[in-house]
């Protein structure tokens, strides 16, 4: 399968027909199935530029055209096309730590064989991890089960012995425990696997999937639900494959209703780059603010704007998407933006609405120091991490505009400590 990969924003020209597959182009066939997805998920993967020309929106993944892959790439950490593995490897670590799956390292080796996109990354950690734990067996299971058997086995179901065994004496209707490797979280290992095998680009890849297959071929194919999906979870006999089990839903969540309708023509595992840079910056945060003794809220929604003067019900719940708290004191209130500043402007391209929301946050936390993130791009000049403090009038809070490097992700920690250390000590 031929990987193809853009850029968020990246204008991209549509054609009748492609020259090869590896055209860094779109038919119109092509736009047609993009467009239908974004509906199917209420969502705009594409902008329309003109007839003939379109670029991606703020969502990066891949979405699978029969012979080709589309890949989408975040637009931030580089400058040009000859860094996309670098890119890719970002990509995944930024979904590992945002989705609590970076309890394994995705290592240098898979950065090396990156070329044939970001999606080959994700299966070949699925197929590390989940090998070296079949290599300890696979989890067993009781389940119960109902047959005609020759010899009696577990207890004997009277009402069917009747219906169904009366001239068959020889047989008896029994229920029994099976204990083996047919459970549903295997079943779904399974179904990661085969369709892992069908999406793989390079052939390390699928050989590291077909290396798994032997293993599932006593576990039955079950055609699954998004209720099923979500019902599997591991207990203390399994909780070895967690890591596994996280992976192969991620993976399996990002499929289009087409698997569960039982066709399989196409695939898209698409994020969004706002949540997704929210969600990795609050662990980061976590992770830099826990050890001082910092609390850090994700998502905190306990205060509202105002209430009804009537019937005192609250209206316009605020959800900051971190609270900083010492001692269950907030101190400082953290908001993330998947925007390129510009620093040239003097108001450095902040959005009006941005700054209400972060007075209304100030005001209603009473919090004195508020963070605003943004990630840093090139073309905006040397790499500073504070740009700027706005001071609300007739207010004593600050808002800091700083903005995070993301070309290594090593150096993230370091620069939210910084960010927020600066926040807070201007903010005093």
């Amino acid at each position: 399968m031929t990987v193809v990969s853009f850029r968020e924003y990246e204008p991209i020209p549509v054609v009748p027909c492609l020259s090869s597959s590896k055209e860094r182009s779109i038919t119109v066939d092509e736009l047609e199935v993009l467009d239908k997805l974004g509906a199917s998920l209420g969502i705009k993967l594409i902008e329309h530029l003109s007839r003939s020309q379109v670029r991606p929106r703020q969502y990066v993944g891949s979405i699978q055209m029969k012979n080709r892959l589309l890949e989408f790439l975040p637009k931030i950490e580089t400058t040009g096309m000859e860094d996309l593995p670098a890119v890719r490897h970002n990509l995944l670590e930024m979904l590992l730590v945002a989705y609590d799956l970076d309890g394994v390292n995705s290592g240098q080796a898979a950065l090396a064989e990156s070329s044939f996109g970001w999606l080959d990354l994700l299966i070949r950690l699925f197929c590390q991890t989940l090998a070296d734990q079949i290599r300890r067996g696979l989890v067993k299971r009781y389940r119960v089960e109902e047959d005609d058997l020759p010899t009696v086995r577990g207890r004997i179901l009277l009402d069917d012995q009747l219906r169904r065994n009366t001239i068959h004496r020889e047989r008896s209707a029994c229920e029994f425990d099976e204990f083996d490797e047919n459970h549903p979280l295997n079943q779904l290992f399974k179904i990661a696997v085969m369709r892992m095998l069908r999406l793989a680009a390079s052939a390390s890849t699928q050989q590291a999937v077909r290396e798994l297959q032997p293993a599932f071929e006593n576990v039955a194919d079950v055609l699954p639900s998004r209720l099923w999906l979500d019902s599997i979870k591991v207990d203390r006999m399994s909780e070895r494959y967690g890591f596994c089990l996280s992976l192969a839903k991620l993976f399996l969540q990002g499929i289009t209703t087409d698997l569960y309708s039982g066709q399989q023509q196409s695939f898209a595992l698409m994020f969004d780059m706002n949540e997704l840079f929210e969600r990795y910056i609050g662990k980061k945060m976590r992770q830099v603010l826990r050890p001082e003794g910092h609390e850090v809220l994700l998502q905190h929604s306990k205060h509202y704007l105002a209430s009804d003067a009537t019937t005192k019900h609250r209206l316009f719940q605020l959800r900051p998407d971190m609270v900083v708290t010492t001692g269950c004191k907030p101190n400082c209130i953290v908001d993330t933006k998947w925007k390129r500043l510009k620093t040239s402007e003097r108001k450095l391209g902040v959005a009006q609405g941005d700054l209400y929301q972060m007075l209304a946050y100030s005001e209603r936390y009473q919090c004195g120091s508020v963070l605003l993130l943004y990630p840093w791009h090139h073309a905006g000049g040397s790499f500073v991490g504070v740009q700027k403090q706005f001071v609300f009038d007739g207010k004593l809070s600050r808002v800091t505009i700083g903005e995070i490097a993301l070309q290594d992700l090593s150096t993230v920690t370091s620069q939210l400590k910084q960010l927020f250390d600066s926040s807070v000590q201007m903010a005093s």
